[in-house]
């Protein structure tokens, strides 16, 4: 019987001893389990911070006011006294013009000449005799042999054939100022009007020179716009032109602040202001843009090329000390058929708990919490970037 008892004794005590190393061996379990899971995710905390709510318009930087220069007579470009960077003022030579005589054209001049030569020399002749003519009807009327309508019939005969002569005159005027165009491509009477000195109309920078020496160039006339021999603009006085999307057109208003970003410029910001929100939106790959203009002030005087990509920020509102979140850590569940926006907040021991935020304005990265979590709070990243996967890597390791 003690036997017995004994027996059962150390069963029980075998027993018990199981049970105990299995209950260690699941709190181990349990508290391994617990600690991996605290590790199976990264955490990111809130920012306390300023929040600027604004919108990005993407454009460049352009001359206020870009002139061409341009002949008014054709040519060959003979020399080019500028190049593109150099500084000109109103009136400086930037050019010349060596005009090419046709032979069409001389021999067209030369005709003209030759026919109003003949013409003067046959009225010539014809004054001169119908003066004879006049100069008997003017003694035959003093002596009333002749009545008054035949001498002044014959007064007008005179006068006209004088006309005749002195148009004639004008025609070889013209015939050789004609002539001496096609050789020359000017004439003293012209010279303020066309010259093959090309000068510059306004003070600037010389922004490009899209002709060469031997180019040939076309007057700019009603009918062409000629040959652009150099583009000149004044580089202190610079807008930018940019675009918007059309969800944020209904926000702007010309006459708001601007900061114009050059990336050029290590991403130096310049102050300017909106003056033009266009009326009607353009079409660029299915996406529907508006383009604006806006004043930029270059009040540090920085040399600002013309043509640099920027962009300019439009500030719609701005949230002081606002607490702000990485918007990709915002997750959303519909409630009612309403998306509600939550986090998974790290409890203390390890675990995540599911809580609601109220969201507030948002820059397209940051949003900011209104309510539901604390600077504090430690939200997981439920959707890591492979830069996160491979912190997280390195923390398991450790």
């Amino acid at each position: 019987m003690e036997k017995k008892f004994t027996a059962k004794k150390v069963i029980y005590t075998i027993l018990g001893l199981i049970f105990l190393v299995g209950l260690v061996m699941g709190i181990r379990y349990l508290i391994n389990s617990n600690s991996e899971k605290s590790q199976l995710f990264l955490t990111k905390k809130g920012v306390v911070q300023n929040m600027d709510d604004k919108v990005l318009a993407t454009g460049k930087i352009v001359p206020r006011e870009e002139i061409e220069i341009k002949p008014n007579i054709s040519g060959i470009i003979d020399k080019i006294l500028v190049k593109e960077g150099d500084q000109v003022v109103a009136g400086q030579l930037v050019a010349t013009i060596r005009i090419v005589p046709t032979i069409q054209n001389i021999n067209a001049a030369q005709q003209e000449i030759n026919n109003a030569n003949l013409q003067i020399s046959n009225s010539k002749m014809n004054v001169e005799t119908q003066q004879k003519q006049f100069a008997m009807q003017q003694r035959l009327y003093s002596q009333g042999v002749i009545s008054k309508q035949e001498y002044i019939s014959a007064q007008q005969s005179l006068l006209s054939l004088q006309q005749t002569l002195k148009n004639a005159q004008q025609q070889l005027q013209t015939a050789q100022k004609n002539l001496q165009i096609a050789r020359t491509g000017t004439t003293p009477e012209l010279a303020s009007l066309a010259t093959t000195q090309i000068r510059s109309k306004a003070n600037g920078t010389v922004l490009e020179v899209p002709v060469k020496v031997g180019s040939q160039v076309i007057e700019a006339n009603s009918f062409n716009a000629g040959t652009t021999i150099c583009s000149i603009a004044d580089l202190n006085s610079l807008i930018f032109e940019g675009t918007i999307d059309e969800a944020q057109a209904g926000k702007l208003k010309e006459g708001m602040n601007m900061n114009v970003v050059i990336g050029a410029l290590q991403n130096k910001s310049f102050h300017g202001r909106v003056t033009m929100i266009a009326p009607k939106g353009k079409d660029e790959s299915g996406t529907i843009k508006f383009p604006i203009e806006g004043d930029v002030f270059n009040e540090t005087h920085e040399y600002i090329r013309a043509g640099f990509s920027a962009n300019g920020e439009i500030i719609l509102s701005s949230q002081k000390n606002a607490l702000l979140l990485d918007e990709a850590l915002i997750q959303y569940e519909k409630v009612n058929g309403v998306d509600k926006p939550f986090v998974e907040v790290k409890q203390a021991d390890g675990s995540f708990k599911k809580t609601n935020v109220k969201l507030g304005a948002s820059d397209g990265i940051n949003v900011q919490i209104l309510s539901g979590i604390t600077k504090d709070s430690e939200i997981k990243v439920w959707n890591p970037s492979d830069k996160d996967k491979e912190t997280l890597k390195e923390k398991k390791n450790k």
